[in-house]
């Protein structure tokens, strides 16, 4: 929903601007009344009306005085600026202030049993305790006044600390606006509030002393401004009232139309004016709305709402001007997409999004955002990828991403900037990315292993590396290492990974087979069988073979029968290296063997390392 604020011709209460009469009258020998219309404040011009004892005065909205007079026995009176005073009753208590508000007359008591503000039935004139603010604070109100627009009462007292006092008309809490006023007297008689203005009608004017207004908007600690005393010669106590100005209208007017089309106005909006009076319609064919008699002085909320549109709410401050709202736009209903799904592969190297597109609306793009799940109720933190028309996205910059736990937005735009709630996914957790080390050989000469560091992954510190070697494991921080005791012609497996605080990266591998020396460099043999010739042979063969210098104990070749007999040994008597035995086809007794097949196997350390098959033909 949208909602805006228009100030359309208001009271400027600064310069204490006019809406009503100040009538104001003394006490003692039907002195003249005076009432002025403030044009021109502070200089004023007072125009003269009937005598009449008045001391005190409070008037109605619709113009109606209440003037009360006497010392100790109060009459009541009601009167018009244009009409004489008529006593409609006595108040049963001393009265030496009214007020009128909430549709009640009250009236302040100096003399009263329990001294405070009453509310007086202006039939009977009984008057009834409503706030006893004497007995708290000490202070008797000579001048009092209801402002209807806080709802407060205001007072002034000459006695104790002295000065402008708010008074909750529930509680009678009191709080002090300013101190007396800038006079040699500080004594104020009268009091009348209007236009959120206190009017105080201090006396003594013979000895030059004017009256005095206090803006209420500014709060406590403002200042008094003067303004002229129509009672030169006089010097005497009295009451003020402030008459609003009568009640009129003014005419409010609007044009509404949509966001969609804007050059054509919407038909059957409900519209509805909603202040101290209420006031509704439709829209006609052409999309107007005219209110014609709107009270003046008062804040309105204006609300239209047309089914497929947002509701539209403005706050417009009635003055005493015709009110033409010009063009009002309806937003579009902005329907979001819908069952966002997000999917991480399984190389977690990227997210696959997907959504449903709104069925019902023409769109123009959708914005694609990514924020952690810890951020997901806060937009202003939200990252935008992309904007797009497909309805599935593929992020690929996901491998980069710190380890968190993420949520996507998909956000739909419409025409003339409408834009839908976003529809979010549900939450992916991006795991550490371990990369291993990259460019991993090994020199087979040397047996020297290198390799270059991984590719740096976000949110995981590189510790160092575990090295491989068939089944052994060694650690380093470098990127090399000396494979050492390597055997020539023999094939390994070696292996690197590479080691993070968080965890290890997948172990590279790969075979080679070593063809450098060992130690001292000395060439370290493969163990191996390597056959005879001739084959067949008659009556002779020799069998060759390679010995490890590193375990070269305890060697021999072993000749056995197809039924697995041995049927004579060859003993190596070398250390190590190439060398053979010849067998000339006899058995440990020395005794010739038939023709046929025979085994002969390398045996050391009690253990057969290989095993081949001869023939010997006679």
């Amino acid at each position: 929903m949208k909602r805006f604020t228009i100030i359309i011709t208001f009271l400027c209460l600064i310069t204490f601007a006019s809406a009503g009469t100040l009538f104001v009258g003394l006490e003692g020998s039907a002195p003249p009344t005076f009432s002025t219309d403030m044009s021109g404040f502070p200089n004023v011009t007072w125009d003269p009306h009937y005598s009449f004892d008045v001391s005190g005065a409070a008037a109605t909205p619709d113009g109606i005085l209440y003037l009360c007079e006497g010392s100790f026995t109060t009459h009541l009176y009601e009167a018009s600026l244009t009409s004489s005073p008529q006593q409609i009753c006595t108040i049963s208590e001393d009265i030496h202030s009214l007020a009128y508000g909430r549709e009640t007359l009250w009236g302040f008591s100096n003399y009263a049993a329990t001294k405070g503000i009453y509310s007086i039935d202006t039939t009977t004139g009984v008057a009834t305790l409503a706030l006893d603010v004497y007995s708290g604070y000490g202070f008797l109100f000579f001048a009092l006044d209801y402002n209807p627009l806080d709802d407060l009462f205001y007072g002034y007292t000459e006695y104790g600390a002295s000065g402008l006092y708010s008074i909750n008309i529930d509680t009678g809490e009191m709080i002090q606006l300013t101190g007396s006023i800038p006079a040699s007297n500080g004594q104020g008689r009268g009091m009348a509030v209007g236009n959120n203005t206190v009017y105080l009608t201090a006396t003594r004017g013979d000895d030059g002393i004017p009256y005095f207004a206090y803006d209420i908007s500014q709060g406590t600690g403002g200042t008094w401004v003067e303004f002229p005393n129509p009672y030169p010669a006089y010097h005497s106590t009295g009451g003020a009232a402030y008459i609003p100005d009568p009640i009129t209208t003014i005419e409010l007017s609007g044009h509404v139309v949509g966001s969609d089309q804007p050059e054509i106005g919407l038909e059957g909006c409900d519209v509805t004016l909603t202040g101290d009076e209420s006031y509704q319609m439709l829209t006609d064919a052409n999309g107007d709305f005219v209110f014609p008699e709107v009270e003046q002085y008062d804040d309105y909320t204006i609300e239209i709402t047309l089914e497929g549109y947002e509701i539209y709410t403005e706050t417009v401050a009635v003055g005493n001007q015709n009110i033409n709202l010009e063009t009002i736009t309806l937003s579009e209903t902005a329907i979001p997409a819908s069952n966002v799904i997000a999917v991480v592969n399984d190389e977690n190297t990227e997210v696959t999004l997907s959504w449903d597109s709104p069925a019902t609306r023409e769109f123009e793009i959708y914005d694609i955002l990514r924020f952690t799940e810890d951020n997901n109720q806060t937009p202003a933190l939200w990252e935008l990828l992309t904007s797009i028309t497909e309805t599935v996205y593929i992020d690929t910059e996901w491998e980069q991403l710190e380890p968190e736990m993420y949520q996507y937005a998909v956000v739909a735009q419409y025409t003339n900037g409408i834009e839908a709630e976003a529809a979010i996914s549900n939450v992916v957790e991006k795991n550490p990315v371990f990369n291993p080390p990259q460019n991993f050989v090994v020199d087979p000469a040397t047996g020297l292993a290198t390799w270059d560091p991984p590719i740096p992954s976000p949110g995981v510190t590189l510790v160092g590396y575990d090295v491989f070697l068939d089944a052994q494991m060694f650690s380093t921080s470098e990127t090399q290492w000396l494979f050492e005791n390597l055997i020539n012609g023999q094939i390994y497996t070696a292996g690197i990974q590479a080691v993070y605080d968080l965890g290890s990266s997948d172990i590279m591998e790969l075979d080679f087979e070593f063809t450098g020396t060992g130690v001292n460099g000395i060439i370290i043999n493969k163990t191996e069988l390597k056959g005879n010739y001739p084959n067949p042979f008659n009556p002779t063969t020799t069998i060759y073979y390679s010995l490890s210098s590193i375990n070269t104990n305890n060697s021999e070749v072993g000749i056995y029968n197809l039924k697995g007999q041995k049927v004579k040994t060859l003993k190596i008597t070398q250390s190590g290296g190439e060398g053979s035995v010849t067998w000339n086809g006899t058995d440990s007794n020395l005794q010739s063997v038939s023709s046929g097949i025979y085994l002969y196997k390398l045996i050391v350390d009690g253990k057969t390392v290989a095993m081949k098959k001869c023939l010997l033909l006679k």
